[in-house]
């Protein structure tokens, strides 16, 4: 699933791509993922507006559409992306799974993709969506000190499921709270109130290491370090610090992990 990272990254795509041009035309081929609204009241209400700016809420994208009060909200579940491109080009590889397209007035369209179709689009005002409503804090907009005062509210709490759930902190799945407690050298399967001091500040040290270089990497189009777990986990899932440690993949909180045992205590 698409994280804060990586919808960071499809924020500042959209921003650079689809601003300040007039939609003439909209078509959906899943209109299930449309919520709130019938398509024929969405084509409606979109047609002959524009784009006029967007932001990240957690793992939502959502954007303010010229002469309205509703947003327009994605969710992109887990396959979600975005692809900006001259209309009349053929949907080949990814471009396949187009769900929905804004045809705009320069010849160029809008493709949301979800392969899987388990995205979601709003039409709404963002308040109406209790999923964004219950989201918890930006990682990286809490300070030190307001990091250590969340994890207090949560001491009984496993880290990975922590880090996992939205209502904490908004933004980091399955791929992220891996890397975050790999980096912090900590098992995903302690519990908040085992850390000491010392590794609950590592521990903000690293989120914000993690999301921020990921965010980095993504807009740059470079590859994650060869530090990383990711470079590693769908491949030989050999431990990145030590070639000898094998890692290994445990179901915690209900998800699966990725963590290596001897370097993560």
């Amino acid at each position: 699933m698409p994280e804060l990272p990586n919808v960071e990254f499809l924020k500042r795509y959209f921003k650079n791509n689809s601003l300040h041009k007039k939609i003439i035309d909209i078509k959906c081929e899943a209109k299930s993922l449309i919520k709130k609204i019938d398509f024929k009241d969405f084509k409606k209400k979109l047609i002959g507006k524009s784009f006029k700016d967007a932001w990240r809420r957690g793992k939502f994208l959502i954007i303010e559409v010229s002469g309205m009060n509703e947003k327009l909200i994605f969710h992109f579940g887990m396959s979600g992306d975005l692809h900006y491109i001259k209309q009349g080009k053929e949907r080949r590889g990814e471009d396949r799974f187009t769900r929905l397209c804004f045809k705009f007035a320069n010849g160029y369209e809008l493709r949301w993709l979800n392969m899987r179709k388990l995205g979601k689009i709003y039409l709404t005002e963002s308040k109406k969506i209790k999923l964004i409503e219950e989201i918890g804090p930006e990682p990286l907009e809490l300070s030190e000190d307001g990091f250590l005062k969340l994890l207090a509210n949560y001491q009984q709490k496993n880290l990975k499921a922590f880090l996992m759930d939205q209502r904490n902190i908004a933004g980091i799945g399955n791929v992220y709270s891996d890397e975050i407690l790999f980096q912090a050298k900590i098992s995903p399967h302690r519990k908040i109130e085992d850390l000491t001091q010392k590794e609950k500040k590592l521990l903000f040290q690293k989120t914000r290491y993690v999301l921020t270089k990921a965010t980095k990497d993504l807009i740059s189009l470079r590859e994650f370090p060869k530090s990383w777990l990711e470079p590693h986990r769908h491949t030989d899932l050999i431990c990145p610090r030590n070639k000898n440690h094998k890692l290994i993949r445990e179901i915690i909180a209900g998800r699966s992990a990725i963590f290596c045992p001897i370097c993560q205590k």
